[in-house]
């Protein structure tokens, strides 16, 4: 199966801002699989701050924006990875996550890692079809 790199204005320059090897977007067949997309400021490409709720939020949008810019959306995730820095925020992640997916939540990891060297504390990936 051939992958194909879908570049995202915006998000997809934040994300080599960042320093990362890595792809925003990758597609390959029907699936699209993004990166762990941190909270990026759709708009502005630059980090969010702010409470976890907040973060998580710009997190959900970022990835919302890239699946739309390659045909699909948040409604066709079947498979999301979220990192938290403490799982202690995992209550506040649950309740944006619930507003933005409502019923029948994708399949989801959760793990907690050690903090990252930047000023965010939360990066959610995900598998959607693009159908």
């Amino acid at each position: 199966m051939q992958r194909e790199v879908i570049e995202v204005p915006v998000i997809s320059e934040a994300i080599r801002k960042l320093g990362a090897p890595t792809s925003a977007l990758v597609r390959a067949g029907d699936l699209l699989f993004t990166c762990g997309m941190p909270p990026i400021d759709v708009r502005t490409g630059k980090i969010v701050t702010g409470d976890i709720a907040t973060q998580t939020r710009a997190c959900l949008d970022a990835l919302d924006l890239a699946l739309r810019h390659a045909g699909s959306s948040l409604d066709k995730v079947v498979k999301a990875t979220v990192f938290v820095t403490d799982p202690a925020l995992m209550g506040a992640v649950n309740a944006v996550y619930r507003e933005c997916f409502g019923e029948g939540f994708p399949a989801r990891t959760s793990a907690a890692i050690k903090p990252w060297p930047l000023p965010f504390d939360i990066e959610i990936e995900c598998v959607a079809t693009r159908d």
